[in-house]
């Protein structure tokens, strides 16, 4: 949730500060493109920290740092400032990105561990639902009106109270982790046998109410043997051993699913995140549409001649800022379809291949991107767009699931991050993109979009699933 609320929020919190901040077009794709543009930046280096030193360890410190970087990036007063600090907030929101489906990963076994993923992975769609709760309540309610001038330039306003309390579900993981283990599996692999067994007895109580058997103690000692020998020796070198640690993902056995696996990833991320960051703008847009609808294509609701970009802004003009939204409701209901649509696939996996799931949900998500071009009810419309973005988003979490039963302890760090990281760089390609381009040629571009799901969906058969 705290990723999510991060990222997609600037998807809330951009449009209602581009007068505070005197942002144009350009400014605003930027800025939403910001976080993950911070998340490529530093995935990689947090997957390597995170096998050196734990899951746990690297959780606390970067949810820690996150939190207060975001809550100061609230408080510049410049459109440069602004960039800077959610940029490095998104450097630390990188870590409990991709940690905490390592981590819980390690408290599972391989029977249910993609389940579980794919649980951890509905908190989307309860972070889909909580950032526009959250800002119904400051922007478009009426009821927290506010302007108050703190010092210099600096105005607080409704959006920056909104953008501090986005940070919630990072203090309430931060308190959480406080009561809980290290993974025991890391512990195991670094040698700590004592701590290891422990956390497994930890473990065993609270599943069971009774000890570890000795039959299990030695199953755990034999694993014990078995992952330590495949850690590497130290470099004195650190960019070195972060290079030597990642070789193996890209050789024999894992070197060509791992491969395709990050290709896919990509094209989710444009799809789910690059195209969904503008969602509630593009449905704020539709719903302030003044006028008689009927007949219109979404993009001619969008973009008809005399209603201009997405955000229009004057240097010139000393303008009254607004806050207005009207597009919330539309942003709870694509909340509630991730969470459905992540319960059905959790009960799917009971009973279908994975590779069924996959393909469908991706065939589906581009059946309803062409139905967005061409459909002229209004209802239509939006449900094509909700499905064009939440099916991706449940194959993020399926397939970083699988990947992590794929390969081993000593790798999932690493591999999980870097298959992540090539899904920002399509989130930070597509917000970017989104923002500047899509007003040019709508058809066009909504077309090429339909038609990346069924390019992802040919590569099934290159897949860990």
């Amino acid at each position: 949730m705290l990723t999510i609320q991060e990222t997609m929020g600037m998807g809330i919190i951009g449009p209602a500060a581009v007068c505070d901040l005197r942002m144009n077009e350009a400014q605003l794709a930027s800025l939403t493109a910001a976080g993950f543009m911070g998340i490529i930046c530093s995935s990689y280096f947090w997957g390597y920290i995170t096998d050196k030193k734990g899951r746990r360890w690297t959780l606390l410190r970067t949810i820690t740092i996150s939190n207060l970087c975001s809550v100061a990036s609230m408080f510049t007063v410049t459109f440069t400032g602004f960039f800077v600090m959610r940029f490095i907030t998104c450097i630390f929101v990188a870590g409990p990105s991709f940690v905490a489906a390592t981590y819980l990963s390690e408290f599972c076994s391989h029977r249910i561990m993609v389940r579980s993923i794919t649980h951890l992975y509905m908190f989307t769609g309860f972070a889909m639902i909580s950032c526009p709760a959250w800002a119904t309540l400051f922007l478009s309610s009426g009821l927290i009106e506010f302007e108050e001038e703190l010092m210099g330039s600096l105005t607080l306003r409704p959006w920056r109270v909104l953008g501090c309390l986005y940070i919630l579900p990072g203090v309430v993981a931060f308190l959480l982790l406080l009561f809980l283990p290290e993974s025991p599996k890391f512990l195991l692999m670094i040698g700590e046998t004592k701590r290891g067994l422990d956390t497994m007895e930890w473990i065993s109580r609270k599943n069971t109410g009774r000890t570890l058997s000795e039959d299990q103690v030695k199953r755990l000692l034999t694993y014990q043997e078995h992952v330590q020998v495949k850690r590497r020796k130290e470099h004195q070198n650190f960019f070195r051993s972060m290079l030597d640690d990642a070789m193996p993902l890209v050789r024999k056995p894992y070197g060509g699913y791992f491969t395709c696996v990050c290709m896919v990833m990509f094209v989710l991320g444009l799809l789910t995140h690059g195209l969904g960051i503008w969602y509630t703008a593009m449905r704020n847009r539709c719903n302030m549409r003044q006028g008689n609808t009927n007949g219109m294509t979404f993009c001619g609701v969008l973009f008809v001649p005399e209603t201009g970009p997405f955000i229009e802004t004057e240097s010139d003009l000393d303008v009254v800022c607004s806050d207005s939204f009207k597009g919330f409701n539309d942003s709870f209901i694509l909340g509630f379809v991730y969470v459905l649509l992540y319960n059905i696939s959790w009960a799917s996996l009971f009973c279908v291949h994975k590779k069924v799931m996959f393909v469908f949900s991706l065939v589906a998500s581009s059946t309803f991107g062409f139905l967005l071009i061409f459909s002229t009810n209004q209802m239509l419309q939006l449900f094509s767009l909700v499905f064009l973005i939440a099916f991706p988003g449940i194959i993020i979490g399926l397939l970083g699931g699988s990947l992590l039963v794929f390969v081993p302890t000593y790798l999932r760090g690493k591999a999980l991050c870097i298959s992540l990281m090539w899904c920002r760089c399509g989130a930070a390609f597509g917000a970017m993109l989104v923002g500047s381009k899509i007003q040019y040629n709508c058809e066009l571009f909504l077309l090429a979009i339909s038609i990346l799901p069924l390019i992802a969906a040919c590569m099934e058969g290159y897949l860990p699933l």
